[in-house]
């Protein structure tokens, strides 16, 4: 049996599972972090995957010192967290880019957790409070409030001991969170390892630092202001109890690590703005059961929905460019995968490598890159259905302990491939459509049609959940001309809408042919290609684009007296060279804004007959 190298999301899984790690000790200091005490390093974050360890959680105690505020000190404040640049919040600001607060300090210095500032004999007590940003305070009052206030961004924090955020000492003592108006930024490990069961976030807040709430075993929901417009790394990495969150409409990345190991989540809406769906992102949300894509998205990160055991329906936009390794690794009750058959482009290494449940599966068209042992171990996979171009990049690793498979090539139309439909129209591929809506031209019809109506588009079922649609845009030179019984049968013709030539000599000699109408993105009409109609009286014509009637398009048609383009604004002088030359064309009924021009293109020099122009 193959197995992937998963150490990094044991360390991972253990961590969120039993919360094992070194007691800290927390110094009293209220003054901001060295830079040098919080740089990151993610050394404990998974980067590969593995089952996650069981579900029982006991967080680790923090190793409280005493709880008396510090005496005064000379340390220079850290500034601000600098909010236009997104990638510096995982940092602190360098605490010697600006001067002492002597104010702040004074306050700080004159703090003392067994007295406050009572304005009332009912008034809440402050037990401690500090400042948390240059012009941002906290203070945890005798209710087990912790509240933050000012405004402007907070502090970033850090995960080991001298860096801690200072109101983890009155942790067992905080029941709520609450922050205030006027607040941009969470600091990153803001409350990392909190026992508050409530969190109130205000309409001010833009960022949410990366940590920042992780491993906030006690939340089960918290609603998030739309105006946040980022959630950094990991920032709500192990809240195992979480079942209700919402993501605000101007979120554009779902982070690396945002929600893994949120055990209780059941259902997560991604915001349509969304672009990129980070690594682990979703990954081991165990109660997670479907999700949706939205469109926009484009790719799906290594891990992103990795071992969400109940997950058993995934629906797939066209934009998603991209599925990682490991992306859906682990998922074994995933049944229905709903992907489009255009889009995708690469399906990484072990992207759905034990989904055991996943009983068939469709490759876009568009896929040039399939990674070994994708679907290993998809124990119940049946059909499996890749187009004759795509067979090349799959080999055996791929369907790993596939017993079950049927792998098949589906039906998709090859270039020059002829077909007819509905017994009616014989059509010619002109471009697949394995890179977009495909093109066809039409090439002879049911020589017993009286009338002829070319669609615009048609539809070609690929299998019972999967078609693909075709845009008819020509009809291809002398297509009908050979073809006596038709051509003395028809009497109709409505052109399509997406119809953008009628090639030379298309419909010559159609003795019986009365009418043509339609062709609302026709471009030219071929030279003769309606020469020898001697029945033709209609020719009205819909496209604003046209720009071209071919010579002798009308010839020997006797009966056709005026030729209608109402609607064009683009025939050239060049287009109508010779076009109405041995008709019997009277008039031409042109755009009133182009009588003018258009009078000047259809003389008897230019167009081979002097014609009438009118609106």
């Amino acid at each position: 049996m193959k197995h992937i190298k998963i150490t990094s999301v044991l360390l991972s899984a253990a961590m969120c599972a039993s919360m094992v790690m070194a007691p800290v000790s927390v110094m009293a200091d209220e003054t901001a972090p060295e830079e040098t005490q919080i740089e990151e390093t993610e050394k404990s974050e998974p980067k590969e995957s593995e089952k996650p360890a069981p579900k029982e959680t006991e967080k680790p105690s923090v190793k409280e010192t005493e709880k008396q505020e510090p005496e005064e000190t000379k340390e220079e404040e850290p500034s601000e967290t600098e909010e236009k640049e997104p990638e510096e919040t995982e940092k602190q600001e360098d605490p010697e880019s600006e001067e002492a607060e002597p104010e702040a300090k004074e306050s700080e210095a004159d703090e003392n957790t067994d007295s406050a500032n009572v304005d009332s004999e009912n008034a809440v007590k402050a037990i401690a409070s500090g400042k948390c940003g240059k012009n941002l305070k906290w203070s945890v009052s005798d209710t087990g409030v912790l509240t933050i206030s000012g405004k402007g961004s907070m502090y970033n924090y850090a995960d080991y001991s001298e860096s801690l955020a200072p109101w983890i000492h009155y942790n067992s003592q905080i029941t709520k969170i609450v922050v205030s108006k006027g607040v941009t930024t969470i600091g990153a490990y803001a409350f990392y390892y909190m026992d508050a069961t409530s969190v109130s976030l205000p309409g001010t807040l833009k960022i949410i630092g990366n940590h920042a709430f992780k491993y906030c075993q006690n939340l089960i929901e918290i609603a998030i202001p739309s105006s946040v417009t980022r959630i950094d790394e990991f920032a709500f990495t192990c809240c195992t109890n979480l079942m209700k969150i919402n993501l605000p409409k101007g979120i554009t990345k779902i982070s690396d690590g945002t929600f893994n190991y949120c055990y209780a989540l059941s259902s997560i809406s991604i915001p349509g703005k969304v672009k990129t769906i980070g690594q682990q992102a979703f990954s081991a949300c165990t109660s997670l059961t479907s999700v949706t894509i939205p469109n926009g998205v484009t790719s799906i990160g290594f891990q992103a929905f990795s071992y969400c055991d109940e997950l058993t329906e995934v629906t797939i936009p066209a934009s998603v460019k991209t599925i990682s390794g490991q992306a859906f690794v682990g998922c074994g009750k995933l049944k229905t995968l709903n992907l489009p058959l255009l889009g995708l482009e690469t399906i990484g290494e072990s992207a759905f490598e034990k989904c055991e449940s996943l009983p068939h599966f469709l490759v876009p068209f568009t896929v040039t890159s399939i990674g070994k042992s994708a679907f290993a171990w998809c124990t119940n996979l049946g059909k499996f259905l890749i187009s004759k171009h795509q067979d090349s990049i799959t080999d055996k690793n791929v369907f790993y302990k596939c017993d079950n498979l049927d792998k098949q090539v589906h039906k998709v139309k090859t270039k020059d491939e002829t077909f007819v439909l509905d017994n009616a129209i014989e059509y010619k591929v002109v471009n697949p459509a394995t890179d977009g809506t495909g093109t066809l031209a039409v090439i002879s019809f049911n020589p017993d049609l009286e009338t002829l109506v070319i669609p615009g588009v048609i539809t070609d079922k690929i299998d019972e959940n999967n078609s693909v649609n075709y845009k008819v845009t020509s009809i291809q030179t002398a297509a009908f001309a050979s073809s006596e019984a038709a051509a003395a049968k028809l009497k109709t013709l409505v052109i399509g809408s997406n119809v953008q030539s009628i090639q030379d000599k298309a419909f010559s000699g159609f003795t019986n042919l009365v009418s043509v109408t339609g062709g609302a993105r026709l471009k030219s009409v071929g030279a003769r290609a309606f020469e020898k109609c001697p029945k033709l009286k209609t020719f009205n014509i819909s496209s604003t684009a046209l720009w071209k009637i071919g010579p002798y398009a009308f010839a020997n048609d006797k009966n056709l007296k005026t030729v209608q383009v109402k609607k064009t604004t683009k025939l050239t002088k060049s287009g109508v060279k010779n076009s109405m030359k041995s008709s019997s064309v009277k008039t031409v009924k042109v755009k009133k804004s182009k009588l003018k021009k258009y009078k000047k293109f259809f003389t008897k020099k230019n167009a081979g007959r002097k014609v009438k122009v009118k609106k």
